[in-house]
């Protein structure tokens, strides 16, 4: 870490004494969008009862700006350099360009919890550094806004309760948490980052007695979880700029999603089903068809993705009428060379696993022909299956195995 007072906090001070600026410079704001400042504790062990001190600043600037430096309310300096990354004691520093926007992040890690009253509540002072060598600052009030008081300090550790920590889970997925009981918690802040991207897919805000989400569809892959209890506050600092400013402690916890529900819907009127993967042709059939369609739920669990290199694709037709499916190659180019004028092909509805190279655990997706209408009926379900054998022969054909999927 750097000493609290050195002779950049000297040229600081000089800097905002005179006030120096670039004669023609356009106000700060027009270059500063907007930042962040955030104290806390990260966990990333949930039987830990305590976790890591952490502070960081972000700001998003204009391509105007060479660096950035700060002065904390109690003193503590830093710097963000123009590198992509650097790593220097117990602070990282991160700068990126997403779009026209250049973001820059200060991130300090600290195993002993009172290196972080080095930054403090209250006054913090900014400055943009810009390419032709003149400088601005500006300052951000990190407290209560319009009171003299700090900002509430969180101490209780999230428990998310599903997904396990490092478990293996089947889209869509539900995160469930312990209540909030501790008094200085505000909101409930759930992030999911995508780690093969490393874009953060999920941003959502709960309140305090939420304790749960809505399930989110999500594509087979590994996924970072962020849950932070928090006080959190958004302000406009005195040049314009809006900031966030927080306290938190925060749960890291990773997961995996291996396969994805399969959902089946049921037309009275017609006698027919329809299988689906899509999250959002689901929603789409719930909330506009269900005068048509009655939903019947996830029946097994295949893959949106190839996530194992032994999946093929199930593929979609469409008749006009009712949906086939088939994962014979043989089948699928029969249909699109003979027979375009009856079946328009739809693309790959999921993929799954070719009867002859499944593997352990995996279950056989039974297929159906139903002769009076031209029309196929799929099902995992052993008890199902026999029961079409058994007491509807007259009116469905067995046709054998399908695919295999996850039950």
């Amino acid at each position: 870490m750097k000493p609290m007072f050195s002779w950049p906090v000297i040229v600081l001070s000089l800097w905002l004494t005179l006030g120096l600026s670039s004669p023609g410079r356009a106000v700060v704001s027009d270059h500063l969008f907007s930042g962040r400042i955030v104290q806390g504790q990260i966990c990333d062990d949930p039987n830990l009862s305590t976790g890591l001190a952490y502070f960081m600043l972000e700001v998003d600037t204009d391509a105007s700006v060479s660096y950035v430096d700060f002065m904390a309310a109690l003193g503590q300096y830093g710097v963000i350099p123009a590198d992509e990354q650097t790593t220097s004691a117990e602070v990282d520093t991160y700068h990126w360009v997403d779009g026209d926007v250049h973001v820059w992040e200060y991130w300090g890690y600290f195993e002993n919890p009172a290196t972080l009253h080095n930054y403090g509540d209250g006054d913090y002072t900014i400055v943009l550094h810009y390419t032709d060598g003149s400088q601005e600052p500006t300052t951000v009030w990190y407290a209560i806004p319009g009171t003299d008081q700090a900002l509430p300090a969180p101490t209780q550790i999230p428990h998310l309760l599903w997904p396990p920590h490092d478990g293996s889970v089947a889209s869509p997925v539900p995160f469930e948490w312990d209540p909030v009981v501790d008094p200085n918690v505000g909101d409930v802040y759930l992030t999911v980052q995508d780690e093969n991207s490393g874009e953060y897919i999920i941003s959502e805000v709960y309140g305090i007695n939420d304790t749960e989400s809505s399930p989110f569809g999500l594509k087979e892959g590994h996924y970072d979880t962020e849950l932070a209890f928090e006080s959190f506050y958004s302000i406009t600092n005195p040049d314009g700029i809006p900031f966030d400013v927080s306290k938190n402690v925060t749960l890291l916890q990773p997961f995996d999603v291996v396969t994805s529900s399969v959902y089946r819907f049921y037309s009275p009127a017609t006698g027919r089903h329809f299988y689906t993967i899509t999250e959002g042709e689901k929603d789409k059939l719930i909330a506009n068809y269900s005068d048509v369609w009655t939903f019947e739920g996830p029946r097994f669990y295949a893959w949106s993705t190839p996530y194992d290199p032994a999946l093929v694709p199930v593929y979609r037709f469409w008749s006009g009428s009712a949906h086939f499916y088939t994962i014979q190659e043989a089948e699928k180019n029969k249909l699109i060379n003979q027979y375009s004028n009856v079946w328009t092909y739809e693309g790959v509805a999921f993929y799954a696993y070719a009867p002859d190279s499944a593997p352990t655990g995996a279950s056989p997706v039974y297929r159906f022909y139903k002769t009076s209408d031209n029309t196929h009926f799929y099902t995992i379900d052993p008890a199902e299956r026999d029961k079409l054998i058994n007491r509807y022969s007259n009116v469905y054909t067995f046709e054998g195995v399908a695919f295999h999927a996850w039950q």
